[in-house]
């Protein structure tokens, strides 16, 4: 015969309880909806609805407080974000964490690092970094950048000494990997993909006990791609580190990847030119042709 539910269960009740009534109402599971598609800004998200903008407003602060939302305001706008994490802590209530993959490992550590009452807030980001980038190319010749060949543009400092190459697997709880002579590390999941259009990366980055969320958007530009990107990262992370992410995320995008893009070299770790692989527009032209 099994005794009362132990502290941990109580726990998850605790933890879980914000998140139930939130989503109790049926216009905040659509805009859930609409958010795993992709991020979206107030106004996107209104035009869904026949109810007032205001309406709206409140319903995305229901669902920011109960932690299933967050945003990040740029000039006149406001971009919202699923927070996959805090719907991980439903999953983990009836099914086996292991099952669950890589978002559960993420939950585990962000257990850990709030265990450790270290003194960092809740939700709040020990790192914010956000910048826009123009790049002279389409949004598909970028996001093929992105997603096919990281090592054309990523390297150090944002790789450890021993590492020989990278490897991304373009799909929703794919694998950013590093790879070693004999070995290599995680360095995050994908958590969020729209083709040409959005990429999430999710994960350790090398952050120790930290856990980073780096995010892509791209939208046609005059010039070719406007690159909105945003890296958020929770845990203790002391100023080195900081300063080294910050200064490191504006190099590989604002130059490496810019360049591999428009002029086709390559600065990341790959650097050697490798057989190019056909896009998705050149295979099709070969088909039909």
């Amino acid at each position: 015969m099994r005794g009362p539910p132990g502290r941990s269960r109580g726990s998850i009740e605790t933890r879980t309880a914000p998140i139930w009534r939130a989503l109790a109402d049926a216009t905040r599971r659509r805009i859930l909806d609409l958010l795993l598609e992709r991020p979206r800004i107030t106004g996107e998200i209104a035009a869904e609805f026949r109810i007032s903008r205001i309406a709206v407003m409140r319903h995305l602060q229901a669902l920011s407080d109960a932690g299933l939302i967050v945003s990040r305001k740029r000039g006149r706008e406001r971009r919202y974000y699923v927070n996959a994490i805090a719907l991980q802590q439903i999953n983990r209530r009836w099914f086996d964490p292991l099952a669950a993959g890589w978002v559960s490992g993420i939950l585990r550590l962000r257990r850990r690092v709030e265990a450790r009452e270290l003194g960092v807030e809740r939700d709040a980001p020990s790192l914010d970094i956000a910048f826009d980038v123009r790049i002279g190319g389409s949004p598909a010749a970028v996001f093929y950048a992105l997603v096919t060949d990281p090592g054309g543009w990523w390297g150090h400092p944002m790789l450890r000494p021993q590492a020989t190459g990278l490897t991304l697997e373009p799909r929703l709880g794919g694998l950013f990997v590093e790879h070693w002579e004999r070995g290599g590390a995680v360095l995050a999941a994908v958590t969020q993909l729209a083709t040409d259009r959005h990429l999430e990366l999710t994960g350790p980055f090398h952050l120790g006990l930290g856990l980073g969320v780096a995010s892509f958007d791209l939208a046609v530009d005059s010039d070719g791609t406007l690159l909105q990107f945003s890296f958020r990262a929770f845990g203790p992370i002391d100023p080195d580190s900081a300063r080294q992410f910050s200064e490191g995320w504006r190099e590989l995008l604002t130059r490496r990847l810019k360049t591999l893009v428009e002029q086709g070299v390559r600065l990341g770790i790959a650097s050697r030119a490798r057989t190019r692989l056909k896009q998705p527009s050149e295979r099709r032209k070969r088909t039909d042709g």
